[in-house]
C-alpha cells in the first residue's frame, strides 16, 4: 500500500496541453502537462474510503478535460511524429 499525503490545493487548474511546465500531484500520482502530450507517473491507491473517492474524482475530472480537449481538436493526427533528439550545451561545462 502507498502512504498518502493530502493533495495540495492549487489556485489555477491544470489545463491539458496548455504548456510544458505545469504539473499536479493527486495522491502519489503526478500529472505533468505538455503541449503535445501529458505524462502520468507515480502510484496512488484508490482506496475504499473518502480519501480514495477524492483521488478518483480528481483523476476522473482531469481525464474528462483531456478527452474534451482532444475531441474538440480539429484535424487530430492519427499519431504524432517521432521526436527528434536535440543536442544542448552542457550547463556544467
Amino acid at each position: 500500500m502507498t502512504t498518502h499525503r493530502p493533495t495540495p490545493q492549487h489556485d489555477t487548474p491544470l489545463v491539458p496541453f496548455a504548456n510544458n511546465s505545469d504539473s499536479r500531484t493527486i495522491g502519489g500520482m503526478t500529472v505533468e502537462n505538455g503541449t503535445d502530450s501529458i505524462a502520468f507517473y507515480g502510484q496512488t491507491d484508490l482506496s475504499r474510503d473518502k480519501a480514495g473517492l477524492e483521488r478518483a474524482q480528481a483523476l476522473l475530472a482531469f481525464m474528462q478535460q483531456v478527452v474534451s480537449t482532444l475531441e474538440a481538436q480539429k484535424n487530430l493526427p492519427d499519431a504524432l511524429p517521432p521526436r527528434t533528439p536535440t543536442r544542448v550545451a552542457n550547463p556544467f561545462a
